[in-house]
């Protein structure tokens, strides 16, 4: 099991919809709220998941819980807790991350901004729904699935140089290979 930085307890496992279609675990304290997220566990959490993952208890706001003063370390490898600052972050949101194992640390009510946030960031940056409707439509078309100007992928020459003129092209073309390769073997390259 692993122990909360902040209270030193055993925190349980919560289990989180994430993006797409998987459940991922995260640990969290029972006393302080806080969650520790394993590498690139936090961001594919679903947004939707967080009154469930951290549900506001009034019970748990009104007992207050003293925050370390001192620095936290990471429950999994031991590391020294940095706060990670992100200019495109909001201040309010604070988190501390092991620079080590590359996880992160959020006291009681950080999961729910920084998930509140992360909605807000994809609605504003997703397409208007015209647009979306007029890219769904045209993928739909088989021939948009075509990349013009190239018969293909697999695009061959129409016609075959002649015999003497495919071998001297490759001759040539070794050559310069193999020159090329004596150079860098040469200077070091």
């Amino acid at each position: 099991m692993v122990r909360c930085p902040n209270c030193k307890i055993e925190m349980r496992e919560v289990s989180a919809r994430a993006n797409p279609g998987t459940l991922i675990l995260l640990d969290q304290c029972g006393r302080c709220g806080g969650i520790w997220c394993d590498k690139w566990e936090l961001f594919p959490i679903a947004p939707e998941e967080a009154p469930r993952v951290e549900p506001l208890d009034d019970a748990l706001l009104k007992s207050p819980v003293a925050l370390a003063g001192e620095p936290l370390y990471c429950p999994r490898c031991t590391e020294r807790l940095q706060f990670f600052h992100d200019p495109l972050l909001p201040r309010e949101i604070q988190l501390q991350r092991c620079r080590r194992c590359e996880g992160i640390w959020l006291n009681r009510g950080q999961f729910s901004r920084y998930k509140i946030y992360q909605r807000k960031t994809r609605t504003e940056k997703m397409p208007d729904e015209e647009l979306l409707r007029q890219l769904t439509s045209r993928a739909q078309d088989p021939r948009a699935w075509v990349a013009t100007g190239t018969q293909g992928i697999f695009a061959y020459p129409q016609t075959l140089p002649e015999t003497d003129e495919l071998g001297s092209n490759m001759r040539s073309g070794v050559f310069w290979l193999i020159l090329q390769t004596l150079l860098r073997l040469a200077l070091g390259f």
